[in-house]
């Protein structure tokens, strides 16, 4: 999805997680568990020191620690989104929904010292923990730089033989990952084009970031340029393709490559201009935990939708993972239609949509993308795991939608406060302002 970065930036606190009891030692008893990979009927969960210490239906609970009654509900790692743009607020919003870990995948503010010193500490936070892409790669010109505001600049590829220089310069910043853009706009069928990275760039850009040691995603919407991708040995697309139905050639390149996909499908439902997200904000599960910066991006709306999109990522989400490719919930937020933090919950009825079971979808977006990014012992309740958790009512491995009946989240093993710190003043952001143009990245 097209996100706007003068947007971006310009999208302040909207919102903040309070103080809570300073104490990260207790037991959930009696709880059904999804640790990540499998369900769990019962088992007493056991959180020391910010981590789980015991899971087991017979686990012993020390004597004096608060304890809280699992019955008839289910305990489920924190968390990850595996696509987003973060913004003063964002890991914020993320965690008042149980977001505990966020992938940024394009970030202007690159603050990876701060990022690295809170996933490290097991300290109390009011944010989630953030990977970063920092500066994605792309030409003068190009996506997602085509729209910058007077006197905004930032670095550009301007040849194959400079990609080495331009990666390294990433990862001196502190680059996790490398993101790179070949984008023309052609799946959106306009006349208009954008300059874009050529296929010797790209595969320049991609050895550059396996000789650096760092994933290769690509920003690539359109069939042709997915394909691309992946010849040139990208490790993973950053989107669902909308603009085609994958036939087999790609599914069987995509496997035997080893990639992975992002999905993002919800942002591509509001591009579609399907209201899935509007009704969202107005759940009563949702709409009191909502920063105002939310419910703007959450309700916004496409000005003018392509409808093919949403079906036709329904279908290649299905497609790919039957063919064995792994999917990785991810939500582009905060782009239209999408909000940090409670997007993650509609992608994850959007992949049961598309034909995953809910357990296949909760593992997308918990033990799989920990597996992948190397994320350090989270996204499963597993002895030595960070305790970051969520306890929800009721049991999303039937009803995928019950990760919104969320009674307690815990990040660190600190308990999490909902609710959002009213300020007197408080500037409103403009990203996914109702009625701009699909901002797709």
């Amino acid at each position: 999805m097209r996100i706007s970065l003068a947007s971006m930036m310009l999208s302040l606190i909207a919102g903040a997680v309070s103080a809570a009891p300073n104490t990260t030692a207790f037991a959930v008893r009696a709880v059904r568990v999804f640790d990540g990979d499998r369900t769990i009927p019962s088992a007493n969960v056991i959180v020391q020191s910010g981590r789980i210490a015991a899971v087991g239906r017979n686990a012993m609970i020390p004597r004096g620690i608060p304890v809280i009654d699992g019955r008839g509900k289910t305990l489920l790692p924190g968390l990850i989104d595996s696509h987003c743009h973060v913004f003063p607020g964002a890991q914020a919003d993320a965690l008042r929904f149980g977001v505990t870990t966020e992938m940024d995948m394009f970030d202007v503010s690159r603050d990876f010292k701060k990022w690295r010193a809170q996933r490290e500490s097991l300290a109390r936070t009011d944010a989630a923990d953030t990977w970063g892409a920092g500066l994605g790669v792309t030409v003068k010109g190009g996506a997602p730089l085509e729209n910058l505001p007077p006197g905004m600049h930032f670095p550009t590829l301007n040849s194959a033989a400079n990609a080495g220089k331009f990666v390294d310069a990433r990862v001196a910043e502190g680059s996790d990952y490398i993101k790179l853009f070949i984008e023309n706009l052609s799946e959106y069928g306009t006349k208009r084009t954008l300059p874009t990275l050529s296929r010797a760039e790209v595969c320049a850009v991609i050895a550059a970031a396996h000789r650096d040691r760092r994933i290769a995603i690509a920003h690539a919407q359109a069939e042709w340029a997915g394909r691309e991708a992946i010849q040139c040995g990208a490790d993973a697309l950053a989107h669902m393709i909308p603009d085609k139905a994958l036939g087999p050639h790609f599914l069987a390149l995509a496997k035997r490559r080893h990639i992975f996909v992002e999905t993002t499908d919800d942002v591509w439902a509001g591009a579609s201009g399907l209201d899935l997200a509007r009704k969202l904000a107005a759940d009563p599960r949702v709409a009191p935990y909502l920063s105002p910066s939310q419910r703007s991006t959450l309700t916004a709306v496409t000005k003018e939708p392509v409808p093919r999109f949403f079906p036709t990522v329904l279908r290649n989400t299905k497609a790919l993972y039957d063919a064995g490719v792994p999917v990785l919930a991810g939500t582009d937020s905060p782009n239209p239609a999408t909000a940090h933090g409670v997007a993650l919950h509609e992608e994850l009825q959007i992949l049961v949509e598309a034909g995953l079971t809910p357990s296949e979808a909760l593992h997308a977006a918990t033990a799989l993308p920990d597996v992948i990014f190397h994320l350090g012992r989270r996204g499963r309740i597993a002895r030595g795991y960070r305790a970051d958790l969520i306890l929800v009512d009721g049991d999303p491995t039937r009803r995928i939608a019950d990760t919104l009946s969320i009674e307690r989240i815990w990040m660190n093993g600190y308990p999490v406060d909902r609710q959002i710190e009213r300020r007197a003043a408080v500037r409103q952001g403009t990203i996914g302002r109702p009625g701009s143009k699909p901002a797709i990245r």
